[in-house]
Protein backbone atom coordinates (compact mmCIF):
# COMPACT_ATOMS: atom_id res chain seq x y z
CA UNK A 1 0.00 0.00 0.00
CA UNK A 2 1.34 3.61 -1.01
CA UNK A 3 2.21 5.68 1.74
CA UNK A 4 -0.05 8.52 1.35
CA UNK A 5 -2.91 5.93 1.07
CA UNK A 6 -1.95 4.49 4.39
CA UNK A 7 -1.78 7.64 6.12
CA UNK A 8 -5.18 8.88 5.07
CA UNK A 9 -6.39 5.66 6.49
CA UNK A 10 -4.38 5.63 9.74
CA UNK A 11 -5.71 8.95 10.12
CA UNK A 12 -9.54 8.07 8.93
CA UNK A 13 -9.37 4.88 11.29
CA UNK A 14 -8.25 7.58 13.93
CA UNK A 15 -11.02 10.22 13.35
CA UNK A 16 -13.53 7.70 13.54
CA UNK A 17 -12.06 6.25 16.75
CA UNK A 18 -12.65 9.78 18.43
CA UNK A 19 -16.19 10.03 17.44
CA UNK A 20 -17.32 6.79 18.21
CA UNK A 21 -15.65 7.38 21.81
CA UNK A 22 -17.04 10.55 21.99
CA UNK A 23 -20.27 9.36 21.21
CA UNK A 24 -19.97 6.08 23.73
CA UNK A 25 -18.92 8.05 26.61
CA UNK A 26 -20.96 11.02 26.58
CA UNK A 27 -24.44 8.84 26.36
CA UNK A 28 -25.83 7.14 29.03
CA UNK A 29 -24.45 4.53 30.80
CA UNK A 30 -25.42 0.72 29.84
CA UNK A 31 -26.67 0.41 33.50
CA UNK A 32 -28.66 4.38 33.68
CA UNK A 33 -32.03 4.46 33.15
CA UNK A 34 -32.84 7.05 30.44
CA UNK A 35 -36.33 8.57 30.58
CA UNK A 36 -39.21 6.89 28.36
CA UNK A 37 -41.18 9.97 26.53
CA UNK A 38 -44.59 10.09 25.86
CA UNK A 39 -43.71 11.03 22.53
CA UNK A 40 -45.07 8.59 20.15
CA UNK A 41 -45.93 5.10 22.24
CA UNK A 42 -48.72 2.75 21.77
CA UNK A 43 -51.01 4.01 24.36
CA UNK A 44 -54.30 5.20 22.56
CA UNK A 45 -56.88 7.51 24.07
CA UNK A 46 -59.71 5.45 24.85
CA UNK A 47 -64.01 6.29 23.99
CA UNK A 48 -64.83 7.58 27.66
CA UNK A 49 -68.64 6.88 26.76
CA UNK A 50 -67.56 3.30 26.78
CA UNK A 51 -65.80 3.16 30.33
CA UNK A 52 -67.62 3.08 33.33
CA UNK A 53 -66.36 5.48 36.65
CA UNK A 54 -65.59 3.27 39.61
CA UNK A 55 -64.13 5.57 41.91
CA UNK A 56 -63.34 9.19 43.32
CA UNK A 57 -60.08 9.70 44.51
CA UNK A 58 -59.92 13.52 46.69
CA UNK A 59 -56.74 15.16 47.96
CA UNK A 60 -57.12 18.85 48.89
CA UNK A 61 -57.79 20.93 45.77
CA UNK A 62 -56.66 17.51 43.26
CA UNK A 63 -60.14 14.88 42.08
CA UNK A 64 -59.39 12.08 40.55
CA UNK A 65 -62.03 9.88 38.27
CA UNK A 66 -61.35 6.52 37.91
CA UNK A 67 -62.52 4.77 34.83
CA UNK A 68 -62.40 1.57 33.19
CA UNK A 69 -64.08 -0.86 30.64
CA UNK A 70 -67.52 -3.15 32.32
CA UNK A 71 -64.98 -6.50 31.68
CA UNK A 72 -62.06 -4.99 33.27
CA UNK A 73 -64.13 -4.49 36.65
CA UNK A 74 -65.65 -8.07 35.81
CA UNK A 75 -62.59 -9.49 35.63
CA UNK A 76 -61.09 -8.00 38.95
CA UNK A 77 -63.76 -9.32 40.75
CA UNK A 78 -63.46 -12.54 39.38
CA UNK A 79 -59.79 -12.55 40.61
CA UNK A 80 -58.91 -12.72 36.83
CA UNK A 81 -56.32 -10.38 34.43
CA UNK A 82 -57.96 -7.80 32.87
CA UNK A 83 -57.38 -8.35 29.50
CA UNK A 84 -54.77 -7.03 26.72
CA UNK A 85 -56.27 -3.64 25.17
CA UNK A 86 -57.71 -2.56 28.77
CA UNK A 87 -57.94 1.24 29.54
CA UNK A 88 -57.71 2.70 32.82
CA UNK A 89 -58.02 6.20 33.17
CA UNK A 90 -57.20 9.07 35.58
CA UNK A 91 -59.66 12.07 34.75
CA UNK A 92 -57.24 14.58 37.18
CA UNK A 93 -59.19 17.90 38.05
CA UNK A 94 -57.34 20.92 39.92
CA UNK A 95 -59.51 23.04 41.90
CA UNK A 96 -62.36 21.70 39.49
CA UNK A 97 -60.97 22.37 36.08
CA UNK A 98 -59.76 19.46 33.82
CA UNK A 99 -56.32 18.72 34.00
CA UNK A 100 -55.33 16.12 32.01
CA UNK A 101 -55.72 12.34 31.84
CA UNK A 102 -53.07 9.78 32.31
CA UNK A 103 -54.19 6.49 30.65
CA UNK A 104 -52.85 3.20 31.22
CA UNK A 105 -53.18 0.51 28.56
CA UNK A 106 -52.59 -3.17 29.23
CA UNK A 107 -51.11 -3.74 25.49
CA UNK A 108 -49.88 -8.07 26.39
CA UNK A 109 -51.37 -10.65 28.44
CA UNK A 110 -48.49 -10.25 30.59
CA UNK A 111 -49.36 -9.03 34.34
CA UNK A 112 -47.00 -6.66 33.77
CA UNK A 113 -47.43 -5.71 30.34
CA UNK A 114 -48.82 -2.35 31.08
CA UNK A 115 -47.84 0.79 29.26
CA UNK A 116 -48.83 4.74 30.08
CA UNK A 117 -49.77 7.94 28.75
CA UNK A 118 -50.48 11.64 29.65
CA UNK A 119 -52.75 13.43 27.44
CA UNK A 120 -54.14 17.10 27.86
CA UNK A 121 -57.78 17.66 28.40
CA UNK A 122 -57.98 18.12 23.78
CA UNK A 123 -56.60 14.68 24.38
CA UNK A 124 -53.16 15.63 22.61
CA UNK A 125 -50.37 13.92 23.98
CA UNK A 126 -47.64 15.55 26.60
CA UNK A 127 -44.48 14.60 24.35
CA UNK A 128 -42.22 15.47 27.36
CA UNK A 129 -43.65 13.67 30.23
CA UNK A 130 -41.69 10.92 31.61
CA UNK A 131 -43.71 7.83 31.67
CA UNK A 132 -41.30 5.61 32.52
CA UNK A 133 -41.48 6.81 36.18
CA UNK A 134 -45.34 5.99 35.96
CA UNK A 135 -44.65 1.88 35.70
CA UNK A 136 -41.93 2.62 38.24
CA UNK A 137 -44.48 3.81 40.66
CA UNK A 138 -47.19 1.42 39.55
CA UNK A 139 -44.89 -1.68 40.04
CA UNK A 140 -45.48 -1.36 43.45
CA UNK A 141 -48.99 -2.90 43.01
CA UNK A 142 -47.96 -5.70 40.34
CA UNK A 143 -50.17 -8.09 42.44
CA UNK A 144 -53.02 -5.42 42.26
CA UNK A 145 -53.15 -5.72 38.56
CA UNK A 146 -50.57 -2.48 38.50
CA UNK A 147 -53.84 -0.27 40.27
CA UNK A 148 -53.57 1.78 43.27
CA UNK A 149 -57.48 1.87 43.33
CA UNK A 150 -57.75 -2.28 43.18
CA UNK A 151 -59.74 -2.22 46.42
CA UNK A 152 -62.94 0.11 44.58
CA UNK A 153 -62.41 -1.52 41.45
CA UNK A 154 -63.08 -4.83 43.72
CA UNK A 155 -65.72 -3.68 45.61
CA UNK A 156 -67.50 -1.70 42.48
CA UNK A 157 -71.33 -2.55 42.23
Amino acid sequence: MPRKTFAGLACAVAVGSVVFAAGYFSGPAINEITPATAAENAVTFPPLDRLVHYTTVRRGVTREHMLTNPEALAAIKAGQPVAAGTHMVLVDYQSDVLHRYLVAQKMGVGSSDWAYQWFWPDKSIKADENVAQCYSCHRSREDRQFMFTFTDALSFK
